[in-house]
């Protein structure tokens, strides 16, 4: 096994997650949009990702967080960190940032607008990146002192109630891969040994009503607007409902922290 190996193998996992063109053409809406809603998070908590981040700052240093969202990653830093630097793809996740500097754009291209920071944090964006070993290499480049990436062990979309969509509408079957496996093949082939720690917590983020819940995986599974009675039929098989907020599970999220120091 070489890093094209296991870069390839990433790359093209992630590939057959594409929707066929037949059932794309339909779709009258951005079947990956993700909504906003599943970023805020209403449960702050400092999560086992967060500790590894503070373990390497001190008080005044600055903190990178890549593919920010809504800086779940990194608010919880400051203090001890004196400034976050968010950099997000999307202009929606970036409006009233709590960040101190915001960049609209992809990483690695937007890395030299970003500089370099002491602790680099990148949330739950591995499986949106084809081009994995160029994207680590560029954390790790950005990084003065520690990386702490978080996945889901499992890809994202390797959800049941999406899979049961997609084969009741479409009779489609979903792949399953890349996982956190995969992704730690790519990062020690890139020439850098993270320290891989597994860990489960609640759900976060949700809906505050069950339409819009129902209407994002419409969408997902391409299909207009006057099928949602149907997609609702589904969702209320898997979803759950507490304190007001509809999430799409009740089971614990499977996640993993990987983080290493960076060489002088």
């Amino acid at each position: 096994m070489n890093q094209v190996d296991a870069a390839r193998r990433w790359k093209d996992a992630l590939a057959s997650w594409a929707i066929p063109e037949r059932i794309l053409a339909q779709a009258p809406e951005d079947p990956w949009a993700l909504p906003v809603a599943l970023f805020e998070n209403r449960q702050p908590e400092i999560t086992l990702s967060h500790r590894r981040a503070l373990d390497a700052l001190a008080a005044g240093d600055v903190v990178l967080d890549v593919g920010a969202g809504r800086c779940a990653m990194s608010l919880p830093l400051r203090p001890p960190a004196r400034r976050i630097v968010a950099v997000d793809s999307s202009e929606a996740m970036l409006e009233n940032s709590p960040a101190d500097l915001t960049i609209l754009g992809l990483w690695p291209d937007v890395a030299a607008r970003a500089g370099r920071a002491t602790v680099v944090v990148c949330g739950h964006v591995l499986y949106n990146v084809a081009d994995l070993t160029p994207f680590v290499k560029a954390l790790n480049t950005a990084a003065t002192r520690r990386v702490v990436i978080e996945i889901t062990r499992s890809h994202p979309r390797n959800r049941p109630l999406e899979r049961a969509l997609w084969k009741r509408v479409w009779n489609l079957e979903r792949p399953d891969g890349p996982g956190l496996e995969d992704a730690v093949a790519v990062i020690r082939e890139a020439g850098i040994e993270p320290s891989v720690e597994r860990w489960e917590t609640k759900q976060r983020g949700g809906f505050s009503n069950l339409k819009e819940l129902v209407s994002w995986m419409r969408r997902t599974v391409c299909l207009d607007p006057a099928r949602e009675d149907e997609v609702r039929a589904v969702v209320l098989d898997y979803v759950t409902e507490a304190d007001g907020v509809w999430r799409l599970s009740s089971e614990p999220r499977a996640l993993a922290t990987l983080w290493w120091d960076v060489r002088a």
